[in-house]
């Protein structure tokens, strides 16, 4: 009797186990669903077509890094602005690097270069009235 018992809880515990399990991959799938949704859309507007399922399935996993990267970001209190999906999101960070290289006539380099200006203080407020680089306040009827 008492090994009945023990092989009941057993299997109710692997009932459990199991549940739990589909439960997680039931969840799973639908934020997968729900994020190809939004993959579809974005590729909607900002009009993507891949070459061949292979190539659209791999992007689809950069586009997915990416707003996770955001989402992340977005979460963090401390920070004074926040990043959105735009038309670059289903680039890796070499092929955004890349493209800015060559968009400015650069050839694409992976050494990192310091900002220009790094070293110069500005500021809190600028009048630029005072300086002459605004004109008069014109009549716009």
């Amino acid at each position: 009797m008492e090994f009945i018992n023990h092989t009941k809880f057993i299997c109710l515990a692997l009932i459990l186990m199991l549940g739990a399990w589909s439960s997680e991959a039931t969840s799973r799938s639908l934020q997968d669903a729900m994020m190809y949704g939004r993959y579809e859309q974005w590729m909607a507007r900002y009009r993507r077509i891949y070459n061949d399922i292979d190539e659209k399935e791999m992007r689809f996993h950069i586009f997915k890094e990416n707003v996770a990267f955001i989402e992340s970001s977005n979460g963090e209190a401390n920070k004074p602005y926040k990043l959105s999906v735009n038309r670059f999101a289903d680039l890796t960070n070499e092929e955004f690097t890349a493209s800015r290289n060559r968009f400015k006539g650069h050839e694409c380099s992976t050494t990192t270069t310091s900002f220009k200006y790094e070293n110069v203080t500005v500021p809190a407020t600028v009048d630029w009235r005072q300086k002459g680089a605004v004109t008069p306040i014109k009549d716009q009827g």
